[in-house]
């Protein structure tokens, strides 16, 4: 059962209990309101049974009272509770998301620098290439000028 489930139940089990407690209330000062009219003479320190009602019914006024805060208590605190699942649950999707991202600019990152280590790897050859092939044509070039000046001196 999820928060919404239990803070249905709660507000009418509440409701049901104000209620029920309010009905008692009223049940039980009707009846020894008429009970007053049929005064019997009690000795003064005891108290009456219908002061004794006035207590039970003030005592039953209360505790409805205290329900009803009771029960706006709950709902605030289940509000609340819902509030935090949710901003708990978006906080998780946007980590999540940060997650995601962070690893798509890892890959493009890790491909865009492969790609440049082959276009790299490619331009250092060629160097290499072109500089073998002009220095072997200046030592080829170098050489023929040492044996011709060799062969002019003899």
């Amino acid at each position: 059962m999820g928060m919404e489930g239990l803070d249905l139940l709660a507000v009418i089990g509440s409701s049901g209990a104000a209620g029920l407690l309010s009905a008692l209330a009223s049940v039980v000062r009707d009846r020894f309101d008429r009970r007053k009219e049929v005064h019997v003479a009690l000795p003064p320190s005891t108290p009456t049974i219908e002061d004794r009602a006035d207590e039970l019914a003030e005592i039953l006024k209360r505790s409805t009272t205290l329900l009803d805060e009771l029960t706006a208590e709950i709902a605030a605190r289940t509000a609340t509770a819902i509030e935090m699942e949710a901003k708990a649950k978006h906080a998780e999707n946007l980590a999540s998301l940060h997650e995601e991202q962070r690893q798509a600019v890892e890959k493009l990152l890790d491909a865009r620098l492969e790609a440049r280590l082959k276009e790299s790897g490619k331009k250092s050859f060629l160097q290499g290439m072109w500089l073998n092939i002009i220095s072997g044509a200046f030592f080829f070039a170098a050489g023929v000028v040492v044996t011709i000046l060799l062969d002019i001196g003899r």
